[in-house]
């Protein structure tokens, strides 16, 4: 048996230390390429005789080189690119054409057609542990059914308020059957919103979130309207429209939370901003219109006279408070009439 030759061994070369790494990022954030850096300079594009070759149409055959300045900073020169590269310094953002550069601070980001490279040195500081996201227990398989037959009670008893007593299964049936198709195109859209971001398409959740909401909203309205029935307390009921935006507002903020989780804080943030907004506009609108900031009151159905616990006003001081109203109502009209005459 022949001895084995010095060659054979001799143990194989250690490949050279990793000066960096490079994450590369898609249009979405998600990060779909680990590059290890073990030599400077760093060729980029989309040849395959670059070190870090990107499987992106917008990126060229030799796009951008990545250089190891004397004082320990990185430049990033623009090759022969129609598109160029743009980086994000700081709180600005920077554009390079073709064969400018730039040094790349620590930490910032460049983007190369559609992908975001993102270049992690070993002395670069790390930022602190994230605690684990605390998993919310999946909900019973009654949970739904139970939420929908409650929602469908709570709609048809409303329904037959509303009505006559002789009316009609159409008088049913339409308005259900509208109501529906709205639940499920509101439902279809957000599990279209969830495959976008998530890559998942999810219904189950943003249909408990509506349905639950939807019954919360009827309890709120249908709670101030007793309550401004039983106290004799108006503004319980004219603030129903406003507390219904802010319910609807809080649905918007679950929906989105079940989407882009990771960016809660900007979307409490245009959730909040949304609710300011348009109440103001609402209030406005109401001022300009009824000369009040909160809208008119209308009960659309009498309560029953037992839930009144407060005595009702006298029919004397009623007809005095009338009386207090007559001239303004006179001076409208007038002012009304000489509008319509005038040529």
């Amino acid at each position: 048996m022949e001895p084995a030759s010095d060659a054979a061994l001799t143990p194989p070369p250690l490949p050279p230390p990793r000066l960096a790494q490079v994450e590369v990022c898609d249009a979405e954030g998600r990060c779909v390429q680990l590059f290890d850096v073990r030599q400077w300079p760093l060729r980029i594009g989309r040849a395959l005789d670059n070190d870090l070759v990107l499987a992106d149409p917008h990126v060229a055959a030799h796009h951008a080189t990545l250089e190891l300045l004397a004082d320990g900073a990185l430049q990033l020169r623009v090759g022969n690119s129609r598109n160029g590269a743009r980086m994000e310094p700081g709180r600005g953002r920077l554009t390079l054409a073709a064969g400018e550069q730039a040094t790349l601070p620590r930490g910032a980001r460049c983007q190369l057609g559609h992908s975001l490279l993102r270049v992690r040195r070993n002395d670069d500081p790390l930022a602190d542990e994230l605690p684990l996201a605390v998993a919310t227990p999946p909900a019973p398989h009654w949970w739904t059914p139970a939420l929908g037959a409650a929602l469908l009670g709570w709609w048809l008893g409303s329904l037959w308020l509303q009505n006559t007593p002789d009316g009609k299964l159409l008088d049913y049936l339409a308005p259900t059957l509208a109501a529906v198709g709205a639940l499920g195109a509101w439902v279809f859209g957000w599990g279209l919103a969830s495959k976008l971001f998530t890559g998942r398409f999810v219904v189950a959740p943003h249909l408990r979130l509506v349905l639950a909401f939807a019954l919360a909203l009827g309890a709120l309205d249908l709670l101030l309207a007793s309550v401004a029935f039983a106290l004799d307390w108006p503004l319980a009921s004219a603030v129903r429209p406003l507390a219904s935006t802010a319910l609807g507002a809080a649905l918007v903020a679950q929906h989105l939370a079940l989407v882009v989780p990771q960016r809660m804080r900007w979307v409490r943030a245009g959730v909040a901003a949304l609710v300011v907004i348009g109440l103001a506009v609402q209030m406005v609108t109401q001022w300009q219109r009824n000369d009040r900031l909160l809208p008119e009151l209308y009960a659309s159905t009498l309560m029953p006279p037992a839930l009144r616990l407060v005595r009702g006003t006298p029919v004397a001081q009623w007809v005095l408070e009338l009386r207090s109203l007559e001239q303004p109502l006179r001076e409208r009209a007038l002012k009304a009439q000489s509008e319509d005459f005038e040529p």
